[in-house]
This record gives C-alpha cells, sequence and structure tokens, in this order.
C-alpha cells in the first residue's frame, strides 16, 4: 500500500489533497495488459518530452485506440503497453499545458516498439478586463470552435484538468482522510467552533450532477428531521456533459487572487432551471493551466431552508502528482436571516474540510510504466 501524507509533501514539494462528496465512481479496471503473451501481440514502450528542450513530461495521459485502458506516464515520463494486438493501433497523448499529439504506429508480434513523442507548449492571450454582471443563459454550452480560439483553447484545458482527474479516481482508486470543521460566525464578529472530526472518503464515492439538484435532503434517523446537504461541483463536472450543457461560458479575463495572476473562466446555469443550481468562477494558472481554484454561488434557494438566504463555497486545487489536480479543501458559508440588533446572534454557518493524506489502495500512477 502507498501513503501519501504530510511528510510526502515536505519531502517531495507537492501537495496530497482531497476530493468531496464529489468523487467519480470507480467504472474500469487497468488489468486487461498483465493478461498472457501470445503470438498476435506485441509491447510499445515510450516517452514523453517537450518538443522545446526535450524535457520529460511526467504523468501524461496516453491512450491507444481501443486495445488497452488509459494510464499515466510515471515520473520520468515513460510509459509501457504489454499485450497490444499487432498492426496499427493510434496513440493519444495530452498533458496538461501542451498541445494533445496523435501519433501512428505499427505494433510488431512478439516485439517492442519504441516511440518519443514531443509536445509543444500552449498559450492563450486572454483579455485582462473583469466582467461580474452576465445576462441570462439562454443558450447553454461549451464555447464552439467558431468563437474566441484563445478562450476556447483555455476551456479544453479546463476539462482536461477534469479529465486528469477522472482518470486517477477511476484507474487508480485512493481512500483520503479528511478534517472537518463546523462553526458559526455572529453578528459581533465572533467565531464558534461547533465540531471537529475526521472523514474517510473513497474514490468510488460519487454524487451525479443534474439541473437543479444541487441541494438534496437526506432521512438521518426515524422520527427525526431530514438533513439538507449542498452537493458541490466540483473538477470533475467541468467535464461532465449534463453540466456544460446546462451552463454558459465565459471569458473572465486574468485576475490576481491571493497575489497570483490567474485565468479566469466563468459559469452561468441556464434560465430554464426553476430549481437550486450555480453560478461560479474557475481560476486556472497562465503558465501550467493547472486548475488553483473555484467559486460557486447557489442560486435560486428556496426560502424556508432554515433561514438560509446565501450559499458560496470555495475549493482550493492542488497537485496529488505533476499536472494531476486533485482538491485540496472546501470551505462553505450559509448567510442566514438574522436580527442584526442582537450581537450574539448567528450570521453565517460554516463548514472547512481539508485534506489530511492520500492513500491508494491497489497501485499509484506510473506504475504501469515498470517492468513486469
Amino acid at each position: 500500500m502507498d501513503r501519501i501524507g504530510l511528510e510526502h509533501i515536505r519531502q517531495h514539494g507537492a501537495i496530497a489533497v482531497w476530493g468531496s462528496l464529489l468523487l467519480v465512481a470507480i467504472t474500469g479496471s487497468a488489468t486487461a495488459q498483465l493478461s498472457a503473451k501470445s503470438d498476435s501481440t506485441g509491447t510499445v514502450v515510450g516517452i514523453v518530452v517537450t518538443k522545446e528542450g526535450g524535457v520529460p513530461l511526467p504523468y501524461s495521459i496516453v491512450s491507444a485506440s481501443l486495445h488497452q485502458p488509459d494510464r499515466f506516464t510515471d515520473d520520468h515520463g515513460e510509459f509501457r503497453l504489454l499485450n497490444v494486438p499487432t498492426g496499427p493501433i493510434q496513440l493519444q497523448v495530452r498533458h496538461l499545458g501542451y498541445t494533445p499529439f496523435r501519433v501512428a504506429i505499427a505494433v510488431n508480434a512478439n516485439g517492442t516498439d519504441t516511440v518519443r513523442i514531443q509536445l509543444e507548449h500552449i498559450a492563450v492571450q486572454l483579455t485582462t478586463m473583469r466582467v461580474r454582471a452576465y445576462p441570462q443563459c439562454f443558450d447553454p454550452g461549451p464555447p464552439g470552435a467558431q468563437g474566441d480560439s484563445s478562450f476556447t483553447t483555455l476551456f479544453d484545458q479546463l476539462r482536461q484538468n477534469a479529465e486528469q482527474y477522472e482518470l486517477l479516481a477511476n484507474a487508480y482508486p485512493f481512500e483520503l482522510t479528511v478534517e472537518r470543521t463546523m462553526f458559526k460566525t455572529l453578528v459581533n464578529q465572533e467565531l464558534r467552533v461547533e465540531s471537529i472530526d475526521t472523514l474517510t472518503l473513497r474514490s468510488a464515492d460519487q454524487w451525479t450532477y443534474r439541473p437543479g439538484g444541487v441541494i438534496t435532503r437526506m432521512a438521518v434517523a426515524p422520527h427525526r428531521p431530514s438533513m439538507t446537504i449542498l452537493n458541490i461541483p466540483t473538477i470533475v463536472h467541468f467535464a461532465d456533459d449534463a453540466f456544460l450543457a446546462n451552463h454558459c461560458f465565459y471569458d473572465g479575463g486574468e485576475e490576481t487572487v491571493d497575489g497570483f495572476k490567474l485565468l479566469r473562466i466563468d459559469f452561468v446555469a441556464a434560465a430554464r432551471i426553476k430549481d437550486p443550481d450555480v453560478d461560479g468562477s474557475v481560476y486556472l494558472d497562465p503558465t501550467t493551466f493547472q486548475i488553483r481554484r473555484s467559486f460557486l454561488h447557489v442560486t435560486k434557494i428556496p426560502r424556508g431552508i432554515a433561514g438560509v438566504l446565501e450559499t458560496d463555497a470555495t475549493t482550493v486545487f492542488r497537485e496529488l502528482f505533476p499536472s494531476v489536480p486533485i482538491i485540496a479543501g472546501i470551505s462553505s458559508v450559509n448567510r442566514v436571516e438574522v436580527d442584526r440588533r442582537r450581537a450574539s446572534a448567528v450570521a453565517t454557518a460554516n463548514e472547512d474540510q481539508r485534506l489530511i493524506g492520500v492513500h491508494f489502495l491497489k497501485r499509484m500512477p506510473g506504475d504501469d510504466a515498470k517492468k513486469p
């Protein structure tokens, strides 16, 4: 078993982080490559490097037609495909911040074919305008090819962030340890901590987005009131067809957040959605295109839900491995109806969650490239 925790973070400069209630269910297995060899199969080994300088690109995604499951390259940018049917196959390689590359290769029986793939770094030039108000969303969907090419490229990088995380969750199941703090702020700015506990989550946990379905009720126990739950769309949903089809997306330009310049993508829920959904923003690094944070605002909250007036959630992302994003923490704020004349009245109900460690249950990204 492999465990990534805070000591690993200090030694390797990467931050191990966690996903909320919205992790992707495991839908496939990468064990097909371990089947016995036959005269009709061969092996493909390769390395993925930058076109400028030939620097290895660790944890790139390698897809090989329908013959092999997707996998990551290892920390040296290398990959190994075993028991590949002979004949021509198409390899597609993707890495955040680089133009995807396709190449056709011929696989020889009982042989080993080698390939070196060079990826070209992309650059986008976006406006520095800062728009906060958008019209109602009557024509939802991702930006099309006929629109601003720079924004389309940026949006594709957002989707690739989601695909990187989805591959991580599907092919390399893991368990997460999360610290959760529940607290309230009073009108007089006093902070009152109500509970601190630890959660154990698995990458097989999932919440499926549907339009107007971000707020749900869950029964806690017989004869007790049900609990209202906010399901926070996060990284995997930015590549989900249902989420994309029910939001309009806009170029939010460049914005400085916590001293760092980031590229912002804004989205607005479709006007046809009558139940609670989310508007918000996603922020990407302008050099690596790594997702750094998202901000969500719940729309159309029904009156009567514990007196809640507004609900916002901020998610912070880090790299678990180079170019592989995962959630570092989520902070949600529920602003409630309150008599401001009472200093001791509750103004907000808050929940903070932060990752403590990640435990891989079977294998880690890059293990596919190791010799059997």
